[in-house]
Protein backbone atom coordinates (compact mmCIF):
# COMPACT_ATOMS: atom_id res chain seq x y z
CA UNK A 1 0.00 0.00 0.00
CA UNK A 2 1.57 3.33 -0.77
CA UNK A 3 1.63 6.31 1.40
CA UNK A 4 -2.34 8.22 0.91
CA UNK A 5 -1.75 11.46 -1.14
CA UNK A 6 -2.73 13.67 1.82
CA UNK A 7 -0.54 12.29 4.21
CA UNK A 8 2.01 13.43 1.94
CA UNK A 9 0.26 16.79 1.83
CA UNK A 10 0.26 17.66 5.88
CA UNK A 11 3.48 16.01 6.92
CA UNK A 12 5.09 19.40 7.51
CA UNK A 13 2.13 20.74 9.51
CA UNK A 14 2.10 17.45 11.48
CA UNK A 15 5.66 17.11 12.57
CA UNK A 16 9.18 18.92 12.18
CA UNK A 17 12.67 17.79 12.15
CA UNK A 18 14.88 17.73 16.07
CA UNK A 19 18.77 17.96 15.00
CA UNK A 20 20.23 16.39 18.16
CA UNK A 21 23.87 16.76 18.27
CA UNK A 22 25.75 14.52 20.91
CA UNK A 23 29.54 14.06 21.40
CA UNK A 24 31.20 12.78 24.19
CA UNK A 25 34.49 11.04 25.00
CA UNK A 26 35.72 7.85 24.81
CA UNK A 27 36.66 5.50 27.62
CA UNK A 28 38.06 2.80 26.28
CA UNK A 29 40.44 2.64 23.36
CA UNK A 30 42.41 0.05 21.33
CA UNK A 31 45.62 -1.72 22.73
CA UNK A 32 48.39 -2.91 20.52
CA UNK A 33 48.04 -7.05 20.73
CA UNK A 34 51.67 -7.45 21.13
CA UNK A 35 51.12 -5.82 24.22
CA UNK A 36 48.73 -8.50 25.48
CA UNK A 37 50.34 -11.83 26.94
CA UNK A 38 48.69 -15.00 26.36
CA UNK A 39 50.25 -18.44 26.55
CA UNK A 40 48.60 -19.57 22.82
CA UNK A 41 50.42 -17.57 19.85
CA UNK A 42 47.81 -14.33 18.68
CA UNK A 43 46.47 -13.31 15.03
CA UNK A 44 46.15 -9.47 15.20
CA UNK A 45 42.98 -10.69 12.49
CA UNK A 46 41.17 -12.87 15.71
CA UNK A 47 42.56 -10.97 18.64
CA UNK A 48 41.34 -7.94 19.96
CA UNK A 49 42.28 -5.92 23.17
CA UNK A 50 40.92 -2.49 24.92
CA UNK A 51 41.91 -1.20 27.80
CA UNK A 52 39.28 1.16 29.75
CA UNK A 53 41.62 4.55 29.74
CA UNK A 54 38.57 6.67 31.34
CA UNK A 55 36.80 5.60 35.07
CA UNK A 56 34.47 8.49 36.10
CA UNK A 57 31.11 8.80 37.66
CA UNK A 58 30.73 11.95 36.01
CA UNK A 59 30.54 9.73 32.49
CA UNK A 60 28.42 7.23 34.36
CA UNK A 61 25.83 10.60 34.89
CA UNK A 62 26.13 11.19 30.96
CA UNK A 63 25.14 7.74 30.31
CA UNK A 64 22.10 7.93 32.18
CA UNK A 65 21.03 11.30 30.56
CA UNK A 66 21.72 10.01 27.47
CA UNK A 67 19.36 6.90 28.41
CA UNK A 68 16.39 9.10 29.22
CA UNK A 69 17.02 11.13 26.01
CA UNK A 70 17.09 8.45 23.80
CA UNK A 71 14.08 6.14 25.72
CA UNK A 72 12.19 9.74 25.24
CA UNK A 73 13.14 9.33 21.52
CA UNK A 74 11.73 5.78 21.51
CA UNK A 75 8.73 6.86 22.61
CA UNK A 76 7.62 9.90 21.30
CA UNK A 77 10.26 10.40 17.62
CA UNK A 78 10.40 8.77 14.56
CA UNK A 79 14.16 8.42 12.39
CA UNK A 80 14.42 9.85 9.80
CA UNK A 81 16.36 8.48 7.13
CA UNK A 82 18.41 11.49 5.94
CA UNK A 83 21.17 10.78 8.83
CA UNK A 84 21.69 9.68 12.58
CA UNK A 85 20.79 12.13 14.69
CA UNK A 86 17.91 13.91 12.79
CA UNK A 87 13.92 13.18 14.03
CA UNK A 88 10.31 13.58 13.27
CA UNK A 89 8.77 14.77 16.18
CA UNK A 90 4.76 15.27 15.83
CA UNK A 91 3.70 18.59 17.31
CA UNK A 92 2.11 17.00 19.99
CA UNK A 93 4.73 15.86 21.61
CA UNK A 94 6.89 19.02 20.49
CA UNK A 95 6.32 20.37 24.10
CA UNK A 96 7.44 17.18 26.33
CA UNK A 97 10.41 16.42 23.61
CA UNK A 98 12.16 20.07 24.53
CA UNK A 99 11.13 19.80 28.29
CA UNK A 100 13.04 16.30 28.02
CA UNK A 101 16.17 17.94 26.40
CA UNK A 102 16.15 21.56 28.38
CA UNK A 103 16.74 19.11 31.72
CA UNK A 104 19.14 17.05 29.74
CA UNK A 105 21.34 20.11 29.19
CA UNK A 106 20.93 21.50 32.63
CA UNK A 107 22.62 17.97 33.79
CA UNK A 108 24.98 18.20 31.50
CA UNK A 109 26.35 21.19 33.40
CA UNK A 110 26.98 19.26 35.65
CA UNK A 111 28.37 16.38 33.94
CA UNK A 112 31.01 18.91 32.89
CA UNK A 113 31.48 20.41 36.41
CA UNK A 114 31.92 17.27 37.99
CA UNK A 115 34.30 15.74 35.61
CA UNK A 116 36.98 18.95 35.47
CA UNK A 117 37.04 18.23 39.42
CA UNK A 118 37.70 14.58 38.62
CA UNK A 119 40.13 14.81 36.00
CA UNK A 120 43.08 14.57 37.99
CA UNK A 121 42.37 12.00 40.07
CA UNK A 122 40.98 9.75 36.54
CA UNK A 123 44.59 9.72 35.27
CA UNK A 124 46.00 9.16 38.18
CA UNK A 125 43.60 5.92 38.60
CA UNK A 126 44.69 4.94 35.46
CA UNK A 127 48.18 5.05 36.16
CA UNK A 128 47.67 2.78 38.45
CA UNK A 129 45.23 0.46 36.88
CA UNK A 130 46.52 0.29 33.60
CA UNK A 131 50.36 0.20 34.56
CA UNK A 132 52.27 -0.53 31.34
CA UNK A 133 49.64 0.06 29.25
CA UNK A 134 48.96 3.86 30.90
CA UNK A 135 50.31 5.99 27.56
CA UNK A 136 49.64 10.00 28.88
CA UNK A 137 48.97 11.03 24.84
CA UNK A 138 45.87 9.24 26.19
CA UNK A 139 44.77 12.10 28.06
CA UNK A 140 43.97 15.59 27.22
CA UNK A 141 43.82 18.51 29.23
CA UNK A 142 40.71 18.95 31.95
CA UNK A 143 39.33 22.05 29.96
CA UNK A 144 39.67 20.25 26.58
CA UNK A 145 37.85 16.95 27.90
CA UNK A 146 34.95 19.16 29.59
CA UNK A 147 34.33 20.66 26.18
CA UNK A 148 33.88 17.42 24.27
CA UNK A 149 30.52 16.81 26.21
CA UNK A 150 27.93 18.59 24.24
CA UNK A 151 24.47 18.13 23.81
CA UNK A 152 23.00 20.50 21.35
CA UNK A 153 19.51 20.63 19.00
CA UNK A 154 17.18 22.86 17.44
CA UNK A 155 14.16 22.47 14.97
CA UNK A 156 13.41 22.08 11.39
CA UNK A 157 10.79 22.61 8.99
CA UNK A 158 9.66 19.10 7.34
CA UNK A 159 9.77 18.80 3.22
CA UNK A 160 9.62 22.46 3.05
CA UNK A 161 11.43 24.76 -0.28
CA UNK A 162 13.40 28.03 1.18
CA UNK A 163 10.19 30.26 -0.54
CA UNK A 164 13.19 32.83 -1.32
CA UNK A 165 13.52 30.67 -4.10
CA UNK A 166 10.78 31.24 -6.23
CA UNK A 167 11.54 34.80 -6.50
CA UNK A 168 14.81 34.39 -7.14
CA UNK A 169 15.21 31.26 -9.32
CA UNK A 170 11.92 29.93 -10.20
CA UNK A 171 13.24 26.87 -11.94
CA UNK A 172 15.18 25.70 -9.09
CA UNK A 173 12.37 26.27 -7.24
CA UNK A 174 9.82 23.90 -9.22
CA UNK A 175 12.93 21.47 -9.41
CA UNK A 176 12.88 21.77 -5.48
CA UNK A 177 9.42 21.13 -4.61
CA UNK A 178 9.41 18.13 -6.75
CA UNK A 179 12.36 16.78 -5.15
CA UNK A 180 10.35 17.48 -2.06
CA UNK A 181 7.63 15.36 -2.97
CA UNK A 182 9.71 12.88 -3.62
CA UNK A 183 11.57 13.17 0.07
CA UNK A 184 8.05 13.27 1.62
CA UNK A 185 6.91 10.12 0.16
CA UNK A 186 10.20 8.51 1.21
CA UNK A 187 10.43 9.81 4.83
CA UNK A 188 6.76 8.19 5.26
CA UNK A 189 7.44 5.08 4.17
CA UNK A 190 10.91 5.19 6.36
CA UNK A 191 8.42 6.18 9.23
CA UNK A 192 5.77 3.65 8.59
CA UNK A 193 8.44 0.73 8.28
CA UNK A 194 10.29 2.65 11.76
CA UNK A 195 6.67 2.13 13.45
CA UNK A 196 6.23 -1.75 12.03
CA UNK A 197 9.76 -2.69 12.76
CA UNK A 198 9.68 -1.77 16.70
CA UNK A 199 6.48 -2.84 17.49
CA UNK A 200 7.50 -6.38 15.82
CA UNK A 201 10.67 -6.32 18.02
CA UNK A 202 8.71 -5.72 20.81
CA UNK A 203 6.24 -8.63 20.52
CA UNK A 204 9.11 -10.80 19.43
CA UNK A 205 10.69 -9.80 23.27
CA UNK A 206 7.05 -10.59 24.53
CA UNK A 207 7.27 -14.04 22.90
CA UNK A 208 10.82 -14.95 23.93
CA UNK A 209 9.75 -14.54 27.88
CA UNK A 210 6.56 -16.23 26.82
CA UNK A 211 8.78 -19.43 25.67
CA UNK A 212 11.37 -19.18 28.16
CA UNK A 213 11.63 -23.22 29.42
CA UNK A 214 10.13 -23.68 32.87
CA UNK A 215 12.14 -22.92 35.84
CA UNK A 216 13.99 -20.08 34.02
CA UNK A 217 12.60 -16.45 35.16
CA UNK A 218 9.79 -15.05 33.44
CA UNK A 219 9.22 -11.54 34.27
CA UNK A 220 5.21 -10.72 33.60
CA UNK A 221 3.49 -8.22 35.65
CA UNK A 222 3.23 -4.49 34.48
CA UNK A 223 7.15 -4.84 32.85
CA UNK A 224 5.33 -7.26 30.40
CA UNK A 225 3.39 -5.31 28.47
CA UNK A 226 5.60 -2.13 29.54
CA UNK A 227 6.87 -1.74 26.24
CA UNK A 228 3.95 -2.37 24.56
CA UNK A 229 1.82 0.23 26.35
CA UNK A 230 4.10 2.65 25.68
CA UNK A 231 4.01 2.03 22.30
CA UNK A 232 0.36 2.07 22.08
CA UNK A 233 0.25 5.27 23.79
CA UNK A 234 1.81 7.24 21.26
CA UNK A 235 1.18 5.44 18.26
CA UNK A 236 -1.80 7.48 17.21
CA UNK A 237 0.34 10.87 17.02
CA UNK A 238 3.38 9.06 15.61
CA UNK A 239 1.83 7.31 12.81
CA UNK A 240 2.38 10.05 10.63
CA UNK A 241 2.32 7.83 7.17
CA UNK A 242 -1.76 7.05 8.39
CA UNK A 243 -0.35 3.28 8.23
CA UNK A 244 -3.94 1.89 8.75
CA UNK A 245 -2.44 -2.21 7.76
CA UNK A 246 -0.59 -1.55 11.30
CA UNK A 247 -3.43 0.62 12.82
CA UNK A 248 -5.18 -2.88 12.69
CA UNK A 249 -2.27 -5.12 14.12
CA UNK A 250 -2.08 -2.33 16.90
CA UNK A 251 -5.69 -2.31 17.94
CA UNK A 252 -5.71 -6.49 17.66
CA UNK A 253 -2.76 -6.25 20.49
CA UNK A 254 -4.87 -4.07 22.66
CA UNK A 255 -7.49 -6.05 22.66
CA UNK A 256 -5.09 -9.09 23.83
CA UNK A 257 -3.27 -6.65 26.21
CA UNK A 258 -6.96 -5.92 27.76
CA UNK A 259 -8.06 -9.17 27.85
CA UNK A 260 -4.76 -10.86 29.64
CA UNK A 261 -5.50 -11.61 33.64
CA UNK A 262 -1.70 -10.89 34.67
CA UNK A 263 -2.16 -12.42 37.94
CA UNK A 264 -3.13 -16.03 35.91
CA UNK A 265 -0.56 -15.18 32.91
CA UNK A 266 1.87 -15.12 35.84
CA UNK A 267 1.07 -18.66 37.39
CA UNK A 268 -0.88 -20.73 34.76
CA UNK A 269 1.54 -22.54 31.79
CA UNK A 270 -1.45 -22.92 29.59
CA UNK A 271 -2.12 -19.37 29.78
CA UNK A 272 0.82 -18.49 28.96
CA UNK A 273 1.15 -20.86 25.97
CA UNK A 274 -2.29 -19.60 24.65
CA UNK A 275 -0.80 -15.88 25.01
CA UNK A 276 2.38 -17.01 23.04
CA UNK A 277 0.20 -18.85 20.22
CA UNK A 278 -1.83 -15.93 19.56
CA UNK A 279 1.13 -13.49 19.67
CA UNK A 280 2.75 -15.88 16.78
CA UNK A 281 -0.37 -15.01 14.52
CA UNK A 282 0.63 -10.96 15.55
CA UNK A 283 4.23 -11.38 14.73
CA UNK A 284 3.90 -13.61 11.34
CA UNK A 285 1.63 -10.29 10.22
CA UNK A 286 4.13 -7.83 11.05
CA UNK A 287 6.79 -9.40 9.56
CA UNK A 288 4.91 -9.36 6.24
CA UNK A 289 4.02 -5.86 7.04
CA UNK A 290 8.26 -5.33 7.75
CA UNK A 291 8.70 -6.93 4.44
CA UNK A 292 6.55 -5.03 2.29
CA UNK A 293 7.54 -1.75 3.54
CA UNK A 294 11.47 -2.91 2.99
CA UNK A 295 10.41 -3.49 -0.47
CA UNK A 296 8.94 -0.65 -0.94
CA UNK A 297 11.75 2.02 0.48
CA UNK A 298 13.70 -0.15 -2.40
CA UNK A 299 11.11 0.38 -4.90
CA UNK A 300 12.01 4.31 -3.71
CA UNK A 301 15.26 4.23 -3.75
CA UNK A 302 15.47 2.66 -7.04
CA UNK A 303 13.35 4.99 -8.48
CA UNK A 304 15.28 8.24 -7.59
Amino acid sequence: MTIAEKAKQELSKRAVYLILDWSSLGTWKRVDTDKVVTKKQKRDDEVRARKRIIDSSAMSEMRSVRYRVKRMLRMYALNSMFRPGVYAIPVEHIEHVDSVLKDAGQKMESVRTNLQKEWPSIIKDAKERLGDLFEAEDYMSAEVAVNELQLNFRYMAVAETPAILKTIAADVYKDDLERAKKETEKELEAFRLHLRAALLEIVETMRKTLQKPDGDRKVFGQRFFKRLDEFMATFQVRNLSDDGELKKVVAELKKVANGTDLATLKTDAPTQKSLDKTLKGINTELEKLVEDGDSRMMDLSMAS
